[in-house]
């Protein structure tokens, strides 16, 4: 009997914070304006939520408890009381506030550890590393490196270009690589969808090489076409269609196949993994 009320206990604690949860996630989709990826990673951090549900001890305090409520009522009151949320500085820590808010309404303070997988997924979508990667990176290599790739690529297929540090050179026109037109956006969000199956998934320590590897090379390939495309739209003078490839809405088409890419090639890696596994059992067997 003990037994039975403690599982609907646990079962009906792990169903607030989900509902509490999805309502912050919501809350935070309107405010912090998230892009697709950042949807992802909030729906990661839901599953890892979900699969250990079972293995979180909900056993938080008053202490911890009101520490929660005043945190995420932080949170409420500034997106109600918040006039332009574009001038607000600190719009993008709401989503890393809101799931220490529910952290702590679950647990004791010394216990908030046993979320630290979600806690750092949802770290990617609220703190700004990529602001904070490129202050402490040197861009301008990435850009020579895109130069060097794009340069290659037209190269081999039949075009006569040159290249000089992040400029790609053609005989009509040439273009300069630098800021959004460089794979770093790309490559830091690749790498970010690395971290987030190292924690969402077991890998062994080979294919967790191989994905980071598969994840940098998409990256500087995917956008390393994408600036092809560009300098032979300058070079045979299509200043629209430059603009399109060169904007937002091009960047996330490039964006979409690198993602899908990345996809397929964790699939593979996730199929050769059982594959292994089924041909030991088989060995076993025989």
């Amino acid at each position: 009997m003990i037994e039975l009320r403690n599982k609907i206990k646990l079962q009906y604690n792990g169903f607030w914070l989900l509902t509490i949860t999805s309502l912050l996630i919501a809350l935070n989709w309107y405010i912090v304006k998230y892009d697709s990826a950042s949807l992802i990673f909030w729906c990661a951090a839901l599953s890892i939520i979900w699969r250990n549900r079972n293995n979180y001890s909900f056993d938080s305090n008053i202490f911890s408890t009101i520490i929660g409520l005043l945190l995420i009522t932080w949170v409420l009151l500034r997106c109600i009381l918040l006039s332009n949320e574009y001038s607000d500085i600190l719009t993008r820590i709401y989503p890393l506030v809101s799931v220490f808010g529910i952290c702590f309404l679950a647990t004791k303070i010394t216990k908030v550890t046993q979320y630290w997988r979600t806690i750092l997924i949802v770290s990617l979508t609220g703190i700004p590393f990529e602001h904070i990667f490129k202050l402490l990176s040197p861009t301008q290599t990435i850009s020579i490196l895109d130069a060097k790739i794009s340069r290659l690529i037209l190269w081999y297929l039949g075009f006569d270009v040159t290249q000089t540090d992040n400029f790609v050179f053609l005989p009509t026109g040439s273009i300069e690589i630098a800021g959004r037109c460089s794979s770093f956006n790309l490559l830091w969000l690749m790498w970010q969808f690395c971290l987030v199956i190292y924690l969402c998934f077991t890998l062994k320590k080979s294919q967790r090489i191989l994905l980071g590897f598969w994840a940098t090379v998409i990256a500087l390939v995917v956008n390393g076409i994408r600036l092809c495309l560009m300098a032979l739209l300058v070079a045979n003078n299509h200043q629209e269609a430059f603009e399109y490839w060169h904007g937002s809405s091009g960047a996330e088409v490039f964006t979409t196949i690198a993602i899908l890419l990345f996809a397929l090639v964790h699939w593979l890696l996730s199929r050769q993994k059982q594959q292994q596994k089924e041909d030991l059992s088989k060995l076993y067997e025989s």
